[in-house]
């Protein structure tokens, strides 16, 4: 027994003396200093495990460093905490590629051919290249002017006909991330997909709820067909879903941006079965973050009076009552004369965001002329940690404060690189929210998806809808559109309301 005690601690013992002359011989004096390797290689794995979002900013606080490696088994990760090195990343944007890793995500996450995922993989640093020219198809889809405005329009038009329906019922309760979650996902998806929009189908949507929760094990490639299996069944149900739309072509009468991504992928070659699966991710483009940030910015303005006071009165600045005693309000002065709703919004980022940027290392670089980059590894700035970093918000950092990016005169404006962050204001103006206990209380976040940059609550409140007022409401985009009337009829094709 004594024998085979000794054999084990010499094992043990020899094993650790390897990693520690293993980490020393490949980690280079002018890379980044390596942290959480007290024994090399594995206990990165293990407080990463055992801490989960707390871990990059206890590091940060731990060792002070502007930047540190963590070494993993087969891999390198450099983890950025300074925010006078997130510029310099972002400016070696071929160097440091967010392009690869979007090609890795599309073969494991939308499961597209090898065909496509040569097209979608090559040249992921080149301008010629698929990924490199996305952002050029798309942009004038999303920046100001008449095609974002349609889209933005006819979400709204979609969300206020749905807060007619929840006015006319009268006081109703509910659980608030499910509600907001369901109608800010379909009033999203009206505005982008248009009147074939595969998402009023419940059906769609549920699958959508089951896949997005397990989408890392995607990423992984973790064989989501055995350990994620009813996502993967849902996922390839919507791809069947959306081969359809876009085979009848629906996408025809949608929004200029899934016009632009269909044509991207007719440009460069990629198959109607492969369009279909990369839609999934443009799906989560549009929704993965949307509602969760939508359900907390509705819970930090109705839990806090002087929030919700602030808020409304602003608001109100842009509504008018018109002879016959409807309200309209004009979504010009939404966009550019609502500061504070704009304030609060990103305060909400500031606080809740948990998304981590991330890059692939294309090859050796050195990083602000300092700190070596090796090729293949990847880099991670960590939103959390810029998000609390007390040197750069204040005493304060620890507080919501609705307030914080309205700009004041005296007051020093927060540098905008350190603010990482990715309906509600006519849910303010026409509904009262009620917790049914009588308090509000912020659900925590420990079991939300690893890969959503938006927390999901672990546990939904339970709140009571109480409708402010019962005049009918117009809406109107004045530079652009006319002024629309909001009834059931402008929004046909909508037929699934919500059981309440």
């Amino acid at each position: 027994m004594g024998f085979n005690l000794a054999v084990v601690i010499g094992a043990v013992a020899a094993t650790y003396v390897f990693l520690v002359t293993l980490l020393r011989l490949t980690q280079d004096a002018k890379e980044p200093p390596s942290i959480s390797d007290a024994v090399p290689f594995v206990t990165p794995m293990v407080n990463m495990a055992s801490k989960g979002g707390s871990f990059y900013h206890l590091m940060r606080d731990k060792y002070n460093l502007p930047i540190y490696t963590l070494r993993m088994p087969g891999s390198r990760l450099y983890i950025v905490n300074s925010p006078s090195l997130l510029t310099p990343i972002q400016n070696q944007f071929r160097k440091l590629s967010f392009t690869a890793l979007e090609a890795i995500v599309a073969v494991n996450v939308f499961g597209v051919s090898k065909d496509t995922n040569a097209i979608i993989g090559g040249d992921v640093t080149n301008d010629t290249g698929y990924l490199m020219n996305f952002p050029k198809y798309i942009h004038s889809a999303l920046s100001a002017g008449p095609g974002l405005d349609a889209l933005n329009t006819r979400s709204i038009e979609v969300i206020t006909q749905s807060l007619d329906t929840w006015v006319r019922s009268g006081s109703t309760t509910v659980k608030m991330f499910e509600w907001v979650r369901h109608e800010l996902l379909l009033a999203s998806t009206e505005g982008v997909y248009g009147p074939g929009n595969p998402f009023r189908d419940p059906a769609m949507e549920k699958a959508w709820y089951t896949f997005e929760p397990h989408i890392m094990m995607f990423v992984l490639n973790i064989y989501p067909p055995i350990f994620a299996r009813k996502s993967f069944k849902a996922r390839e149900y919507m791809v069947k879903v959306w081969e359809r739309y876009f085979d009848e072509g629906l996408y025809k009468k949608g929004s200029e941006l899934v016009k632009a991504r269909v044509k991207i992928n007719e440009d460069f070659g990629i198959s109607l079965e492969d369009t279909a699966r990369i839609e999934i991710g443009g799906s989560q483009a549009i929704l993965a973050n949307t509602l969760p940030a939508t359900f907390w910015v509705i819970y930090h303005v109705f839990s806090d009076p002087v929030v919700l006071q602030d808020i409304r009165y602003e608001l109100l600045q842009g509504v008018c009552e018109d002879k016959d005693g409807n309200y309209m309000i004009d979504l010009t002065h939404v966009k550019s004369s609502c500061p504070l709703l704009l304030s609060t919004f990103k305060e909400v980022m500031r606080i809740h965001s948990t998304s981590t940027a991330t890059r692939i290392a294309m090859e050796d670089h050195r990083l602000d002329g300092k700190y070596l980059l090796k090729k293949g590894s990847t880099i991670m700035m960590p939103s959390k940690v810029q998000h609390t970093n007390r040197a750069v918000w204040g005493h304060t950092v620890d507080e919501f404060n609705h307030k914080r990016f309205m700009r004041e005169p005296g007051v020093k404006r927060v540098n905008p690189v350190a603010f990482r962050g990715f309906g509600g204001a006519l849910v303010v103006l026409r509904l009262d929210l009620h917790p049914v206990d009588g308090k509000w209380a912020q659900p925590s976040t420990a079991k939300s998806p690893m890969v959503n940059a938006m927390p999901i609550p672990d546990l939904d409140i339970t709140v009571e809808l109480r409708p402010r007022d019962s005049r009918n409401w117009k809406v109107s985009f004045s530079g652009y559109a006319k002024d629309m009337e909001i009834s059931a009829e402008d929004i046909g094709g909508i037929t699934h309301v919500p059981e309440h």
